[in-house]
């Protein structure tokens, strides 16, 4: 939060605009910085973190975001601590900020333990799974303390764990030859198909309800979490086989939005520039759109019967149509490395 993101220099030297970004990325630091300011004297230890996802942790909040947030434990349970998140959402409520979705996923407490030992198998609901691919793909820590342990923070220590348990368990990461972290990367095509038929199931429940904005969103920010899935894994192709730089390599993935870590690695995976600069203009207007309140009204009341005859919802049909031509080039159609690992990995 401290310093811009370095794709928005990158976009306005050839002449794509990158304000809504940069609008998003103000509203995000004054939002987290009245999180903050929710206590003078915060009652956590280093056992525990506020942790937020979607717009907030990547720096994307428009006017009307939702504040998605869990109380995330790393320690001895205790009563206290469903005490802590009632506490959080009344102050939340009291500064006027809008309620987690209704999934029931946010706005309560989470334990380290489901989130970091129960990978696949009968305990890895719906609910752990996207929790837990959420703190790698989309989370940020809510830091009140000024200071924290050397042992680290709950947040710190959990996505470690989690990163650490993929690696440590992948059979292909202990054979002789250079792989990827398929462990995790099947988790992430699973988590992405996961909220494909979420998306659909919703769809049912809702009776078309918001079914513009939810469409819209999937194939925008929801589909870039998934991009930030693949880049995360596939672009340790050319690892030895150095588990401890594997760890710390995600890691540091992880911080990153998934626009950031595209432009990262674009001389990585030696990237073409025009599929990158498409995919920023085409997000930058789905921002634009979301931070107009009228039209986010707009799109939260459309009937689904009706959404393609109307004007202001094919345009962001034609922007995301343009982000997926331009993720197409990217993974798909163009002739390098990236294109050959997706059809490798991501798809056989």
């Amino acid at each position: 939060m401290n310093t811009t993101p370095n794709f928005f220099e990158f976009a306005r030297q050839n002449g794509i605009s990158t304000n809504a970004f940069e609008r998003c990325f103000h509203q995000t630091k004054t939002i987290v910085d009245r999180i903050k300011n929710l206590y003078e004297v915060p009652p956590f230890s280093s056992d525990i973190d506020m942790i937020v996802y979607g717009s907030i942790a990547h720096n994307e909040c428009v006017a009307d975001s939702d504040i998605d947030w869990t109380l995330l434990v790393d320690g001895q349970a205790d009563s206290r601590h469903f005490k802590m998140a009632s506490d959080i959402r009344k102050k939340l409520k009291k500064e006027e900020f809008k309620d987690p979705g209704g999934s029931g996923m946010f706005g309560q407490v989470s334990f380290s333990h489901e989130l970091i030992h129960n990978i696949g198998g009968q305990f890895d609901t719906n609910h752990n799974l996207s929790k837990r691919i959420l703190l790698l793909l989309e989370s940020k820590s809510i830091s009140f303390q000024p200071s924290v342990s050397t042992s680290g923070t709950a947040y710190d220590r959990i996505v470690n764990g989690i990163i650490n348990q993929y690696v440590e368990h992948d059979s292909g990461l202990n054979s002789n030859r250079k792989a990827i972290p398929r462990f995790l990367l099947n988790d992430i095509v699973r988590f992405w198909r996961t909220m494909c038929v979420d998306f659909a199931y919703k769809q049912k429940e809702q009776g078309g309800e918001k079914w513009a904005l939810r469409n819209i969103k999937l194939r925008m920010s929801r589909k870039m979490l998934f991009v930030k899935g693949l880049l995360m894994c596939l672009s340790h192709y050319d690892l030895e086989q150095d588990k401890s730089y594997l760890c710390a390599n995600l890691l540091d993935m992880v911080r990153l939005t998934p626009i950031e870590l595209l432009f990262s690695l674009r001389d990585h995976f030696q990237l073409k520039g025009q599929p990158i600069l498409d995919i920023i203009e085409s997000y930058n207007e789905f921002l634009e759109k979301l931070n107009d309140s009228i039209g986010r009204k707009e799109l939260e009341e459309m009937n689904m019967e009706e959404v393609y005859s109307l004007t202001s919802f094919m345009n962001l049909r034609d922007s995301a149509d343009r982000l997926q031509e331009g993720l197409d080039q990217l993974f798909i159609k163009g002739n390098n490395v990236l294109s050959s690992l997706t059809h490798k990995y991501a798809i056989f």
